[in-house]
C-alpha cells in the first residue's frame, strides 16, 4: 500500500469506527422512539423515572442512556440522574432543526431491515426494499399510512432544516409566482414566502401529501398567497408560474421516470419560466461527498441516483430545457437553474 493511500483511509480505526455504526443508529431510535429527550427538557431524571414515563425496563434503559452518554449524546451525573447536552437538544420532537424525525425514521423495521438485502442488491442491480418487500418504497408508504407519516415528517424536518440557505441562495428577481413540484408539506415553499412578500405560491403534491401541508403553509393559503394542488407529478404539472422548484425528487426516480417529470415541468412552463433543481450533485472522485451516500440510500432504498452535473445536463436536453446555471448552497446542497430551450 503506497502512502497517500494509507493517510487517505486513516487506517484500520477508522473502518472498525464505521463498522460499529449500527449500534449508534439503533441507540438513537430507540431514545427517540421514546421521546427521552423531549421528558429530559424539564430537568434531569434518572433511568427509572425515564423508563416509568416510557413505559421501558429500567435496566435496559439504564444501559442504553449510559452508552449513549459515554458518546456525548446525553450527561450522567454523580446522582445517576440523565440531563440533554448540546448533540441531545436535537433529538427534541420541538426544537428549530430537531433530528427527532430522522432517528426515528431510520430505525423503523421496514428503513432498517431494508439495509440487510444490500448485498442482493448490488449483485442484482435491484433496490433493496423492494427485494425485501416485493414492491416499491412509495408504493409501500402509499398503503401504510402510519409509515408514511412518519416519512413525511422527515421530510419536512430536513427540509426545515435546508430551507433558508436554498431561498437565501435562489435568485427571485423578477418572479410572482413560484411551484413547489413535489413539495411535501410545504417546508420550503413556505420559507420562500415568508421571506419574499411579493411572491405567490403553489404546492403540488399527491392527496395524502399535502393533506399536512396547513402546518406550514395556512397563513398563506389564508392570505390568499398560496393554493395547495393535488395531483400527480407523472401526469401533468400546473401552468402559469415563473419559477418552479423540484427539491429532491428527480433523485428517487431512474432516467426514464426523471424524464418524464422534466417534460410535465417543460410542458408547463412559459418560454421565459425558470426551473430550480435542487439536488446533491456529485463532484469528483476521492472527494468525500454527503451525495455519494446518499446515492447509496436511493440505490438501497428508492431506486433512484444522485447524478453529477453533466447527466443532469443530459436529462434536462433530452426534456426541452438548457442548464444555464448553478448555485451552491451552505448546506450540501446545489441549484440547479435550467430554462426552456
Amino acid at each position: 500500500m503506497n502512502a497517500h493511500n494509507t493517510s487517505r483511509s486513516g487506517g484500520p480505526g477508522i473502518v472498525a469506527r464505521m463498522l460499529g455504526g449500527y449500534r449508534e443508529t439503533q441507540l438513537l431510535y430507540v431514545v427517540a422512539k421514546l421521546q427521552i429527550a423531549d421528558r429530559l427538557a424539564s430537568g434531569p431524571m434518572s433511568a427509572q423515572e425515564l423508563a416509568v414515563a416510557s413505559g421501558a425496563n429500567p435496566s435496559a434503559l439504564y444501559r442504553v442512556m449510559r452508552a449513549l452518554a459515554g458518546l456525548g449524546v446525553f450527561h450522567e451525573g454523580s446522582n445517576g440522574q440523565f440531563e440533554l447536552t448540546e448533540a441531545s437538544q436535537s433529538l427534541r420532537s420541538d426544537t428549530a432543526g430537531s433530528l427527532h424525525a430522522l432517528a426515528t425514521s431510520y430505525g423503523e423495521p421496514w428503513w432498517w431491515q431494508s439495509w440487510s438485502k444490500t448485498l442482493e442488491c448490488v449483485q442484482r442491480g435491484s433496490t433493496a426494499f423492494e427485494l425485501l418487500d416485493g414492491r416499491g418504497i412509495f408504493d409501500f408508504l402509499r398503503d401504510h399510512p402510519d409509515a408514511a407519516t412518519v416519512f413525511n415528517a422527515n421530510m419536512a424536518a430536513m427540509t426545515l432544516i435546508s430551507a433558508g440557505a436554498i431561498v437565501s441562495a435562489v435568485d427571485w428577481s423578477g418572479a410572482r409566482g413560484v411551484l413547489d413540484v413535489g413539495g411535501g408539506r410545504g417546508a420550503l415553499l413556505s420559507e420562500a414566502l415568508r421571506r419574499h412578500s411579493s411572491l405567490t405560491g403553489v404546492l403540488f403534491d399527491q392527496q395524502p401529501v399535502v393533506e399536512g401541508a396547513g402546518e406550514f403553509l395556512g397563513e398563506f393559503v389564508r392570505a390568499g398567497r398560496c393554493r395547495i394542488v393535488a395531483g400527480d407529478i407523472f401526469t401533468s404539472v400546473p401552468q402559469g408560474e415563473d419559477i418552479y422548484i423540484l427539491k429532491e425528487v428527480l433523485h428517487d426516480w431512474d432516467d426514464s421516470r426523471c424524464l418524464g417529470i422534466l417534460r410535465n415541468c417543460r410542458a408547463a412552463m412559459s418560454a421565459t419560466a425558470r426551473l430550480l433543481i435542487i439536488e446533491r450533485v456529485i463532484g469528483p472522485p476521492n472527494v468525500p461527498s454527503e451525495g455519494k451516500m446518499i446515492d447509496i440510500v436511493m440505490l438501497v432504498m428508492a431506486g433512484g441516483r444522485e447524478r453529477t452535473l453533466d447527466e443532469y445536463r443530459e436529462l434536462l436536453e433530452r426534456a426541452g430545457l438548457l442548464l444555464r446555471n448553478t448555485y451552491p448552497t451552505t448546506v450540501g446542497l446545489d441549484v440547479i437553474e435550467a430554462r426552456p430551450m
